[in-house]
């Protein structure tokens, strides 16, 4: 029985082991250098959350120690004879005194300290915060201290004390860059004796582990370590680990960080699977962290219902081998093929290939070989020591698993799992299988697909409310166990699903979880982990999935969780626990529901969804009111009208050029303006279609909230949605779209209501089915959404619709993630704020994640702008995230452009930083890359135009020849898998596919040799690991923020008006947009105001045709000057912000990306710029001072002269194509 920690004890002398001689430990703390240097919005937020809120009552005041037997390892001999003084302690729950009257012995100061070891979790800063606050609340005086980067910071001393301002600066936020973390243990004689020396030393009381079941089970013989020489200072645990593996029920209902990384995951799982309805052409296979364990991969199913997750302890059950495996997934893939699906959403944890027998036996055997040789191992090598089925097994993998198999190893000496594409080695296996069926004529479908690997991002994010509470708890139980003289035990928080004040804290023996295991060729004490149980009384979740797969194999029941919310009183997902932890809890599990039937409309199906198919979060938003400007808060017709304004202006020599193509180019802009009474706008019936033309972007379905509600009151309009993109429009594929389908699908993301195919009406053709479709549906209007292409294709079918005498006026909404599709008149498009702050809450996640382990480079490509006609492509999502997130570096697309870099001077910019970094002692980093960044390197951008003038895909041999001398000598030169990816299938506008070019591997790849290259001459000394990942698929079907679902909404609402009003040839606008809701300015500008003409050049054999083209980033402009002044320090230092998940409610929901929020309102200058002219005139009517008069007209002149002068021919201002797409 250890009594209260009540009175310094001096130490008594060792028994078990001898101190080295000589320790190199500090017994002084460091100065502290960690601290945050800047907060998003939501980060300043969660600081101020009241964690008191969090403490259960039970450990309110001084709270009584019950004991209880402990549960028995099933090694416990063996776990006995290691664990003599520490195995077989009771477990302990504390309770609240029977009354206030009960003694409470005299308190004094303690010193305890902290470690946060393994992996990150998010919620590790309110466990440090809990122990913090137990120990002030014990004694004011007492002292916290931490160790930093791991358990190697104990036995090396390298600690500081944490101060109340150091820990109030990380409360309830995601990563462990308080302190860092590390996965060294403390293995050796040398190092367990230091650690000691160094607790003694620093008069340690306690010291509290943060750590998954390897750093817990390090935790345990350290504190039979202390026990055995008689230490005084206690050691607890704390289970940590976001794979879900470090549970003992009743004890450890579940480790903290794993409900916050799942709904991490299952957000971007229900993003993509909203992504593979609107498209209906990928099979998205994502790859989920759990690298002994599929709990994640099970969680996030449960969450979002994909068609299929494969669970890897029922693969290893039941002994299912690679070829069934593929064979199970390939009947899957071709039954729903012969159901019209060709698409769809497929689960894979990353230690999957693990559990395959054949291949969990080679793994096992190669680590066995690892640990007993010291040489690098070759495949070679490999095979002589391998059995001959492992051997078999080893030569039938693709050579990139090979290779991955040998890449590297954990501290442990073990292969590195997560490094392990699974994914892809099904998808080789799947392709092939399907190919042969195919031969075989028993497979007539298409299999695309795409890859994701979500991890790094779930592992740092801003913890949920739930985490962000389990946490504290357990930090305030682990003080209050070594106050309570406990040690050897892991702090145990129960009860979960009642309020927080209700659950039951104390702990168990972590000796007692133990069992004996191979580690790295001998039988080592590890914590049992806690798999997917199959059967038994904690099978409730894998039941659970059993009772629903079947179904969704065919079926899609895709759920969309939404991003994780923490304002409680205003939305009631926040405060949901992890759904496996209420499953076994007894929660009843929630049943599929109707699975309705989809209804093939052309090449798409149909598939509507009721309100009772949504999730909470989907439910509860669907509720909410959309802001709307005053001139349109009625949402009738009949009380507003469309104003005619001043017309448009082009240079002369454009004009003419325009005039050829479009009977009006100067067509006027009309403004949306409320009227007084009720007269009626129209008298006509309003027949109105919609077309989704461009790439999915969140809030498109409030787009068509706002056509139906604008059109409501008049019950004989109609709206209608062609399903399936332009080739439903060409098909006559329409639905009427009502209050009562569009009602469930308000406040959602992607295009999935009516999908889209390809984004084109351009030639006569096609632009003569879009008109024929029309007067088959007797359209007064068409709607067409999309990107600068649309918008471009929209001019040309408004002129075609004009001159045929057609009635349907057609009509344009901006929409896009790229942020593109602006001008002047245009200052967002739909799905850019939402796309960036679903974006930069990864960025922010990714870069603090690499901030706490401190070791590798983060390179982040940012799914942005595509090329145009081999132009230029735009940047202004990854400016945006910079902005949001301060990354260590931008690689800009325009910059890059504007500085005409080659790819060597850029890779030796990106080396030069990471070299500065690392002189400093930091060897990691995030560095941001913008997708088309390869198009702007002259030498490669002049080897995609070569490569797009040819048929892809194609051979490397046809491709040579026809390359000139110095793009096939580049071509040469670029590693393997650029090669491939720069000759793959063309996207729908006959270009490069810039989204399959890996552009951060090559990067990372070519950086990595350059630095090698400098270590060899000896001017670099660091160390370089790099971490790619792509950003995008997972965020631009995200829920649309609240700017975008009301920004959608307006313009749905704005383009019925222009139609009705017969405005053909417009485009529905929203100016003033960093101003509230209610005081946009809502208008139609023709889109003849928005082309540009293109200079001709030298090689062109014809003038281009006049088009609406991309806005790249404005090298001027107020967004990249802001990330110019801070560039510098973000490249020395951790400036690191997480915005965190969109926020649906409370103060952050109503925040606007900075982009938006600095852009010029054009319209609003030229309202003040002809206010000013007309009391020019007012002031200078007959009568005026003469004086006056003179002064009027000299300055006007001399304004007039300058304004020739600076929009003159080719003037960039005026057109701001010229200035580049004419280079």
């Amino acid at each position: 029985d250890n009594p209260p920690i009540l009175q310094d004890t001096p130490y008594p002398r060792e028994r078990a082991y001898p101190s080295p001689v000589h320790s190199t430990a500090h017994m002084e703390p460091l100065p502290y250098t960690r601290a945050r240097r800047a907060y998003s919005s939501l980060q300043r937020e969660r600081l101020k959350a009241d964690c008191s809120a969090y403490l259960p009552d039970v450990l309110r005041g001084a709270p009584r120690v019950v004991k209880s037997p402990a549960p028995f390892s099933q090694d416990d001999a063996a776990i006995r004879e290691l664990f003599p003084l520490t195995y077989g302690m009771p477990a302990v729950e504390f309770e609240q005194p029977v009354s206030n009257s009960e003694s409470v012995p005299s308190r004094r100061q303690v010193r305890l300290g902290v470690v946060l070891s393994g992996g990150q979790a998010p919620g590790g800063h309110n466990v440090i915060a809990g122990v913090f606050d137990r120990i002030k609340q014990w004694h004011a005086d007492s002292t916290l201290v931490g160790f930093l980067d791991g358990p190697r910071g104990i036995y090396r001393g390298d600690f500081v004390e944490l101060s109340k301002d150091i820990v109030d600066g990380f409360r309830n936020t995601g990563g462990f860059d308080m302190l860092g973390s590390g996965r060294h243990k403390i293995e050796t004689p040398e190092q367990f004796a230091n650690a000691m020396a160094v607790c003694k030393g620093i008069h340690l009381h306690g010291l509290v582990v943060v750590g998954g079941d390897d750093s817990n089970t390090n935790a345990a013989l350290l504190a039979e370590y202390f026990e055995a020489n008689e230490c005084q200072t206690k050691i607890v645990g704390v289970p940590k680990t976001i794979d879900g593996d470090l549970k003992c029920p009743p004890h450890i209902p579940v480790s903290f960080g794993f409900d916050t990384a799942c709904k991490t995951y299952a957000t971007l799982v229900g993003n993509v699977a909203v992504d593979a309805l609107s498209a209906q052409k990928y099979y998205h296979w994502v790859r989920v962290m759990g690298r002994s364990a599929s709990n994640i991969a099970l969680e996030t199913a449960l969450l979002t219902r994909p068609n299929a997750c494969l669970i890897g302890e029922e693969v290893a059950r039941d002994g299912v081998t690679l070829r069934a495996l593929t064979v199970d997934l390939a009947d899957m893939v071709a039954e729903r093929s012969r159901a019209g699906k060709d698409y769809g959403i497929i689960l894979v944890p990353e230690g999957l290939i693990e559990f395959i027998p054949e291949i969990s036996e080679l793994i096992a055997e190669i680590n066995d070989v690892l640990a007993h040789t010291s040489s690098e191992p070759t495949e070679a090598s490999i095979l002589r020591s391998l059995s001959a089925v492992t051997a078999d097994c080893f030569r039938y993998l693709p050579r990139f698993i090979r290779t991955q198999l040998l890449y590297d190893r954990d501290p442990h000496g073990n292969v590195q799992v997560g490094k392990i594409e699974t994914e892809k080695l099904l998808v080789a296996t799947v392709s092939l299988e399907l190919e042969q069926r195919r031969i075989a004529g028993l497979y007539a479908g298409t299999f695309k697909f795409q890859l994701h690997a979500y991890g790094y991002e779930g592992r740092a994010g801003l913890p949920t409310r739930f985490d962000s509470a389990y946490c504290y708890a357990l930090g305030c139980t682990s003080a209050a166990l070594v106050l309570s003289g406990c040690t050897g035990l892991l702090a145990s928080v129960r009860n979960l699903l009642a309020p927080t004040e209700q659950w039951r804290c104390g702990g168990v023996p972590i000796a007692s979880l133990c069992i004996m295991q191979l580690r790295k060729g001998s039988d080592k004490p590890v914590i049992k982990k806690a798999l997917v149980e199959l059967d038994g009384p904690m099978s409730q979740p894998f039941a659970a999935w059993c009772e629903m797969r079947g179904a969704l194999r065919l079926h899609d029941a895709y759920v969309v969780p939404g991003p994780t919310q923490f304002d409680m009183s205003g939305c009631p997902a926040a405060s949901e626990v992890p759904l496996m932890l209420q499953l076994e809890l007894g929660v009843t599990p929630l049943q599929l529901g109707e699975l309705r039937e989809a209804k093939r409309m052309g090449d798409f199906l149909y598939c509507p969804q009721p309100s009772a198919s949504r999730s909470p979060l989907q439910r509860w938003r669907a509720s909410r009111h959309h802001r709307v400007p005053d001139s349109i808060r009625e949402m009738r017709l009949v009380a507003v009208r469309a104003c005619r304004g001043r017309l448009t202006r082009h240079p002369e020599q454009d004009l003419k050029y325009l005039r050829k193509f479009f009977s009006e180019p100067d067509a006027p802009m009309y403004e949306i303006e409320p009227v007084e009474g009720r007269e009626p706008f129209t008298q006509e019936q309003q027949r109105i279609g919609v077309v989704f033309c461009g790439r999915q972007a969140p809030g498109c379905h409030d787009l068509l909230c706002g056509m139906v509600d604008m059109l409501r009151p008049d019950a004989n309009s109609k709206v209608f949605g062609f399903v399936g993109g332009t080739k439903g429009l060409f098909g006559w594929q329409a639905v009427e779209l009502t209050p009562e389908l569009c009602g469930p699908y308000a406040g959602t993301g992607g295009l999935e209501l009516l999908g889209r195919t390809v984004d084109r009406i351009k030639s006569e053709g096609e632009i003569e089915q879009a008109l024929t479709a029309c007067k088959e549906y007797g359209l007064t209007g068409l709607v067409l959404v999309g990107g600068a292409r649309t918008h471009t294709d929209a001019a040309y079918v408004a002129e075609h619709f004009r001159r045929k005498g057609a009635r349907t006026a057609v009509v344009g909404i901006p929409c896009g993630i790229e942020g593109n599709m602006v001008n002047e008149f245009v200052e967002s498009s739909i799905g850019f704020d939402s796309a960036a702050k679903a974006m930069a809450q990864l960025v922010g996640s990714t870069a603090i994640d690499g901030s706490s382990a401190r070791k590798y480079y983060y390179f982040l490509r940012i799914m942005d702008g595509a090329m145009v006609g081999g132009k230029i492509s735009s940047s202004h999502l990854a400016l945006e995230v910079a902005l949001e997130t301060k990354p260590n570096m931008l690689l800009l697309t325009e910059e890059v452009d504007e500085r005409r870099l080659s790819l060597r001077e850029l890779v030796r910019e990106v080396a030069d930083v990471v070299a500065q970094r690392s002189a400093d002692g930091k060897n990691f980093g995030t560095i941001l890359v913008a997708e088309g960044l390869l198009s702007a390197i002259p030498e490669f951008r002049t080897l995609i135009m070569e490569l797009n003038a040819m048929p892809m895909p194609s051979p490397i041999s046809e491709v040579l020849p026809q390359l000139t001398q110095w793009s096939r000598a580049l071509f040469e030169t670029l590693p393997d898998f650029i090669q491939d990816e720069l000759l793959l299938e063309r996207q729908s506008n006959a270009a490069v596919q810039l989204a399959q070019l890996e552009t951060e591997r090559l990067l990372a790849y070519l950086v990595g040799e350059e630095l090698r290259s400098r270590k060899q001459q000896g001017t670099f000394r660091g160390s370089f690991s790099p971490v790619c990942q792509f950003l995008g698929y997972q965020i631009r079907c995200s829920v649309p923020s609240d700017f975008d679902s009301d920004y959608a909404y307006t313009l749905g609402a704005t383009s019925v008006v222009l139609a009705a009003a017969g405005l053909s040839g417009y485009m529905a606008v929203a100016a003033d947009l960093s101003r509230p809701a209610s005081q946009w300015r809502v208008a139609g500008v023709p889109f003849t105001a928005m082309m540009n003409v293109p200079v001709r050049t030298l090689s062109s054999t014809s003038q281009p045709l006049p088009a609406i083209f991309p806005r790249r980033v404005d090298l001027a402009g107020e967004a990249f000057r802001t990330w110019c002044e801070e560039r510098e320090v973000c490249a020395e230092e951790e400036c690191y912000e997480n915005p965190g998940p969109i926020q649906l409610s409370g103060p952050s929901a109503g925040r606007v990306c900075t982009t938006i929020m600095t852009r010029f309102s054009y319209l609003h200058a030229l309202e003040t710029l002809h206010r000013n002219l007309e009391d020019v005139a007012e002031q200078s009517r007959p009568g005026c001072n003469p004086r006056a008069v003179r002064i009027a007209t000299q300055t006007l002149e001399n304004l007039t002269k300058i304004l020739r002068e600076f929009t003159g021919p080719g003037d960039p201002c005026q057109h701001p194509g010229l200035s580049w797409w004419g280079a």
